[in-house]
């Protein structure tokens, strides 16, 4: 008999790359998606792409909602995200709790009604990673405190934890058109991407939408191999430079990358957070699974995710 899979947000780009990668399995899974409004037009382009989700409104601010979406679950799939407008305003009004306890709440919700094994997307502690020289990356220590208190529950709930690169995704939201000369002395158009990273920054990055529901597949196909570790989504360690000449090489459109902050978003503990890949680089745990090095599903690397998206070009 199929094991029910119940995702948390997943009309989101992480739930739904967990969607769409544990959706051709039937005989293996069966999915319920959990997201706030189950009539959002969002779910309604799912059901009409994977009809045979199941949904359920819920909130993770909301336990008992949570313990009706988790009832005959086997395994639950759970992110958290911080730049949420709940969580900002609660950490603003100082609760930088804000985060770790939704993601308690999914825990225990989980264990209350008896599920076996969660999966969490969590990141590691930048405070432990920097002996304390990083200290005020709220995102990435919300995610690991959740990651640690499913450890501390281990006795409850089994659990599995994956790890997501920076997103070739972010590139494609930043882009924008811009001119640049070329030998001719020509102005030519040129797309201009930019994201608060050095050009030379060397980093993991994942195509988000297709790999991160690659790791969890890896993970939750091979449970006991797994329970307890850390399964890196990567599908390439490289630099936004790098990227962006991909993308050039790929398109044959002229490209440019600028180090530039977020408009009309400024966190200072967001770029803490970049401050900490750039000096550290990232995964500086022990005992990391690479995702692409083990997975029967290839990870996308830079090329190939150009190539995916070769007609890709910012709205004018």
């Amino acid at each position: 008999m199929p094991e029910t899979v119940t995702i948390i947000g997943a009309t989101g780009i992480q739930g739904g790359s967990v969607l769409a990668s544990l959706y051709d399995s039937p005989d293996k899974y069966r999915l319920r998606g959990v997201t706030r409004n189950i009539d959002s037009d969002r779910v309604k382009e799912l059901r009409a792409q994977f009809p045979s989700v199941e949904w359920v409104s819920a909130d993770n601010s909301d336990p008992e909602s949570l313990c009706q979406a988790f009832k005959d679950t086997d395994i639950v799939f759970a992110n958290t995200n911080y730049i949420s407008p709940e969580i900002l305003a609660q950490i603003d009004a100082g609760d930088l709790d804000a985060e770790f306890k939704q993601g308690k709440n999914i825990v225990d919700a989980a264990i209350a009604v008896g599920v076996k094994h969660i999966v969490y997307s969590s990141l590691e502690s930048p405070s432990k990673g920097s002996n304390g020289k990083h200290a005020n990356v709220y995102e990435l220590e919300g995610k690991n405190k959740i990651e640690q208190y499913v450890r501390s529950q281990s006795d409850k709930i089994k659990g599995y934890f994956v790890y997501a690169g920076f997103y070739y995704q972010n590139l494609v939201v930043s882009a924008t058109w811009t001119t640049t000369i070329n030998s001719d002395g020509v102005e030519v158009p040129t797309v201009r991407f930019s994201f608060p990273l050095p050009e030379d920054a060397k980093v993991p990055h994942v195509d988000i939408e297709r790999d991160l529901g690659n790791a969890v597949r890896l993970i939750v196909d091979n449970r006991e191999e797994y329970e307890g570790k850390i399964v890196a989504a990567v599908g390439e360690v490289c630099t936004p430079g790098e990227i962006t000449e991909a993308y050039t090489r790929i398109t044959g459109v002229p490209a440019v990358y600028v180090n530039d902050k977020f408009p009309d978003f400024d966190r200072p503990e967001i770029y803490a957070m970049m401050d900490y890949f750039v000096e550290f680089g990232g995964y500086n745990v022990p005992n990391v699974v690479g995702g692409r090095d083990v997975s029967p599903r290839p990870f996308v690397t830079v090329d190939q995710f150009w190539k995916n998206h070769s007609d890709f070009r910012p709205p004018q």
